[in-house]
């Protein structure tokens, strides 16, 4: 197996799509657009520096969000198997049934390029019985500490696996054995939540353009319910791709799977100018996306911005080491990507994009 450096690495040269205010318009007033209709506008809330939690969601809610994501890491919840730590899963339960919105849990045994199983199985192959049976156990934990949630109708998806690509490669093996660890998790999921949950795993844009990871990503991908992707549009050295390329990702995305519904899990931009971006192209970005999406309005049905906030640099620079970036050529861009993916700084100054997210999802009657 690869090292998480080497995985990211591999991830990365696979992805060839993979001063602040207020409002934003960067299209005009006359530009055409589409009714939301049935699609589900999410935003990935995270609390800014200087405010709470709550005020962001609430802010986010201000914006038209319908749908947030909640994503937990097995081993976050269960370190060893059969010991759970409920902290957050008693948080989720206690906030988010009374929030009027709808929730997708994301679990992630896999987790872009590393597996988060509990301590003493890990290592092991995800199709072993062992690991397959105590997923199944912790699934039926995390059910029976969301008795609120599981009853306010809100609940939407729980999907297992975050860009899976990144971690399977083009392997075929590897992904036999996740297909078979994703269908016994399935089957449990709906078993315990009912029929209709939606469960799938996300993958990353790239994982449709590299030609080895896509044949296997194609024969796994009818065992989900939905397709779950996540759209960032950076060049291998993590620099922007023009906002321009968007129309043709959503039209590669739509081509592959003309029948089947599109969530967008994540869907971001980052607004440094280390990645050769600006305020200014992130807020292109969103209302090209919004664009993209009115023409592809019956396919993709849900699309989640990823962040609210920039997070803070010293969170940045722990993912930095986490994802393997450190003392590679591209540290500092990675950097500064996963540092200015939010829509506002972290001291709660709106960028240009969020006015252009306000202003493209309140005219669609978000």
């Amino acid at each position: 197996m690869l090292s998480r450096s080497l995985r990211l690495m591999v991830c990365i040269v696979m992805l060839t799509g993979c001063s602040s205010g207020g409002g934003g318009n960067n299209g005009n007033d006359t530009d055409s657009f589409v009714s939301k209709g049935d699609r589900l506008l999410g935003i990935d809330v995270n609390e800014s520096q200087v405010g709470t939690y709550d005020t962001a969601f609430n802010l986010a809610l201000s914006l038209g969000m319908d749908q947030v994501k909640i994503s937990l890491d097995w081993n976050q919840i269960e370190p060893t198997v059969g010991n759970y730590d409920d902290t957050m899963l008693d948080i989720i339960d206690a906030y988010y049934p009374f929030k009027n919105t709808y929730v997708t849990i994301v679990l992630r045994p896999i987790n872009t390029g590393n597996t988060t199983l509990p301590a003493d199985i890990d290592g092991r192959p995800l199709d072993d019985s062992t690991v397959i049976s105590a997923f199944e156990n912790f699934l039926t934990h995390l059910h029976s500490r969301l008795p609120n949630l599981n009853a306010s109708g809100y609940l939407i998806g729980i999907h297992a696996g975050n860009e899976i690509d990144a971690y399977l490669g083009g392997d075929a093996v590897a992904w036999s054995q996740w297909t078979t660890f994703f269908d016994a998790a399935k089957s449990k999921i709906k078993s315990l939540w009912g029929a209709t949950i939606y469960v799938s795993a996300i993958v990353q844009y790239s994982a449709l353009i590299d030609t080895a990871i896509r044949s296997q990503y194609l024969t796994f991908a009818p065992h989900g319910d939905v397709i779950l992707i996540n759209y960032y549009p950076l060049q291998p050295d993590f620099s922007v791709y023009d906002p321009s390329v968007i129309p043709s990702d959503f039209d590669t995305m739509v081509n592959y799977f003309p029948f089947e519904e599109i969530h967008l899990q994540e869907c971001g931009y980052p607004s440094s100018v280390v990645n050769n971006s600006s305020e200014n192209k992130q807020a292109m970005f969103v209302s090209e996306v919004f664009k993209a999406w009115d023409r592809h309005k019956d396919n993709i049905k849900l699309i989640d911005f990823t962040w609210l906030h920039d997070v803070s640099e010293a969170q940045a620079e722990i993912w930095v080491d986490e994802y393997g970036a450190r003392g590679l050529i591209w540290e500092n861009a990675f950097k500064h990507y996963v540092w200015t993916l939010g829509i506002r700084y972290g001291d709660e100054t709106n960028k240009p994009a969020l006015g252009q997210l306000d202003f493209e999802a309140s005219r669609r009657g978000w």
